[in-house]
C-alpha cells in the first residue's frame, strides 16, 4: 500500500524468496479472477482457456522484470523486482478495473489512459528502488519506456484474459421447414403491400424516397440504425410517408419485409410505380456486418444470399432509379464504392475496402459510423459532404482515442449528383424538421 501511494521504500523491507513470489503469484491471480467473475454476465460459465492469455502475459511480464534486472546490474536478482511489483499489482489491478466501470472514465478514454501510463511510470521507478536501492538511470528509462508501450502491446496482442464467459444456454433449433417456406412465400406479398401505401410527391415537385435495409438479424444494433435512418432522412428531405424498411431480426419477423437480395431487387423495381424514376431521389440505407466480398446477410437459420456490390449494381439498374444517394454502414463497406460510381449517384461508406468500421455491439443504439453520420452530423449540416467530413472527422478522433486503427469512412458525389442534391435543398428550404429518436 505504500508503493501504491509512490512512497519510497528500500530493499530490506521485502522477503525474497520463492516461496514469496509464489503466494504472490497466487494472489494475483485470485484477485484477477474476482474482479472478472465480478463484472461476468449473470449465467456466465468458468472457461479455463483465459488462462492461456493470462500465462502469455504474465510470461512478457517476467521476460521484462529481467532484462530490467539486467540492465541494472548483471548481479541483480530479477525475484527481488518480481516481488515488490507483485506485492503492489493487486492494489493497482483492483482500482484500474473498477474504475473502468465509472461513466467519466468512458467519456475520457487518451486522458484516462495517459495517467494511468504516467502514474505507472512512476510506480515503476519506486518498485526498481524497493528492489534494488539506489536508482540506475538505464534500468529506470528502460522500466518507463516498458510501461509507456504497454497500451499498444496489449492492444496488439489482445488476448483473452476471461475466467467467466457466458454461454449460448440455448442452441439454436433448427427451423420448421415448412414455417420457412411460408414466410419466405409471403415476402413478395409484404413488400408489394409495404410499397403500395407510400404516399406520392405532388407533381414538378422533386421527391426523396427511402429505402432501409438491416441485413444482420442476430444483433438489434442494424435494425435500430436503419430505423433511425428512416427518421433522419425523412426530417431531412420529407420522406417519412415515402419510406420502406427490409429488416431481418430473429427477434421479429412480422413487423417488416425480411432483408434480402431478392426482396432488396424487387422493392426497388415496385418503387418506380410510386416515384417518378426520372426526376426523384432515391436514399438507400444498408446496414450490417461487412467484408471484403460485401454486406452480410442472415436471420437466423433462414437461407438468405449475402449482398455483394456487383447485385446492388444490378438491383439498382434493373429499377431504372436515375438519382441514388447510397449509405453503406459496414466493415469493409468501401467495396461498393467503385461499383456504384456513376454521374447521378452519391455513395457513403463507414470504411474505405480493406478496413472495419466499429459500434456494433448488439447493446448499442447505433454504430460508431451511424451516430457520427446520423445523429451528430446530418442534422445541422447544410449538405451531405459537410456532414461527410464532420462524421469523419468525430470517427477518426474516437478510433485514435479507442486506439483503433482507423476505418477511413469514403465519399463520392457523381457531377450531376451535386446540381441535384443543391436542387433538393433549395426545395426543403425553409420546412420545419420534426424531432426523432433511436428506437429500441
Amino acid at each position: 500500500m505504500q508503493l501504491l501511494v509512490l512512497r519510497r521504500l528500500w530493499p530490506p523491507r521485502f522477503a525474497v524468496s520463492f516461496d514469496q513470489l509464489a503466494a504472490l503469484l497466487a494472489l494475483n491471480l485470485l484477485v484477477w479472477a474476482g474482479l472478472d467473475a465480478l463484472h461476468a454476465d449473470r449465467h456466465a460459465q468458468l472457461a479455463l482457456d483465459g488462462l492461456f492469455g493470462w500465462t502469455c502475459y504474465l510470461l512478457l511480464a517476467l521476460v521484462a522484470a529481467a532484462i530490467i534486472a539486467r540492465a541494472y546490474s548483471r548481479a541483480a536478482d530479477t525475484r527481488a523486482l518480481l516481488v515488490p511489483a507483485l506485492a503492489v499489482a493487486p492494489y493497482v489491478l483492483a482500482i484500474f478495473w473498477l474504475a473502468g466501470d465509472l461513466a467519466s472514465v468512458g467519456r475520457h478514454p487518451l486522458a484516462v489512459t495517459v495517467v494511468a501510463v504516467v502514474y505507472l511510470c512512476l510506480l515503476a521507478v519506486r518498485v526498481l528502488g524497493a528492489a534494488f536501492g539506489p536508482l540506475h538511470s538505464a534500468a529506470a528509462l528502460l522500466a518507463v519506456l516498458l510501461i509507456a508501450t504497454t497500451p499498444w502491446t496489449l492492444d496488439f496482442l489482445n488476448l483473452d484474459t476471461r475466467l467467466w464467459i457466458a454461454a449460448d444456454t440455448q442452441p439454436q433449433e433448427a427451423e420448421d421447414p415448412g414455417a420457412v417456406e411460408e414466410l419466405l412465400y409471403d415476402q413478395p406479398a409484404r413488400i408489394a403491400a409495404a410499397v403500395e401505401r407510400l404516399q406520392p410527391v405532388p407533381a414538378h415537385v422533386p421527391g426523396v424516397y427511402f429505402v432501409g435495409f438491416a441485413g444482420d438479424g442476430d444483433q438489434a444494433v442494424f435494425r435500430r440504425e436503419a430505423l433511425y435512418a428512416a427518421q433522419v432522412f425523412g426530417a431531412r428531405f420529407d420522406s417519412s410517408q415515402r419510406s420502406v424498411l427490409l429488416i431481418n431480426d430473429i427477434e421479429d419477423r412480422d413487423s417488416y419485409p425480411l432483408a434480402s437480395v431478392s426482396g432488396l431487387a424487387q422493392t426497388l423495381k415496385l418503387l418506380t410505380s410510386r416515384m417518378n424514376p426520372d426526376e426523384d431521389v432515391l436514399v438507400l440505407f444498408l446496414t450490417s456486418h461487412g467484408s471484403e466480398e460485401g454486406l452480410e446477410v442472415q436471420n437466423g437459420t433462414l437461407p438468405l444470399a449475402q449482398l455483394s456490390p456487383a447485385d446492388l449494381h444490378q438491383a439498382l439498374d434493373d429499377s431504372g432509379i436515375r438519382w441514388r444517394m447510397v449509405v453503406v454502414s459496414a466493415c469493409y463497406a468501401g467495396v461498393f464504392l467503385d461499383e456504384l460510381k456513376t454521374a447521378t449517384t452519391a455513395v457513403v461508406t463507414a470504411s474505405d475496402a480493406e478496413h472495419s468500421s466499429f459500434g456494433c455491439d448488439a447493446d448499442r443504439d447505433l454504430t460508431w459510423f451511424g451516430e457520427a453520420f446520423l445523429k451528430d452530423a446530418l442534422p445541422g449540416s447544410e449538405s451531405l459532404e459537410d456532414a461527410f467530413h464532420k462524421a469523419a472527422e468525430l470517427i477518426a478522433r474516437r478510433e485514435t482515442a479507442e486506439h483503433q486503427v482507423h476505418s477511413n469512412p469514403q465519399l463520392f458525389i457523381g457531377s450531376l449528383m451535386r446540381a441535384k442534391l443543391e436542387e433538393l435543398k433549395a426545395a426543403q428550404r425553409g420546412r420545419t424538421r420534426p424531432s426523432y429518436t433511436v428506437r429500441r
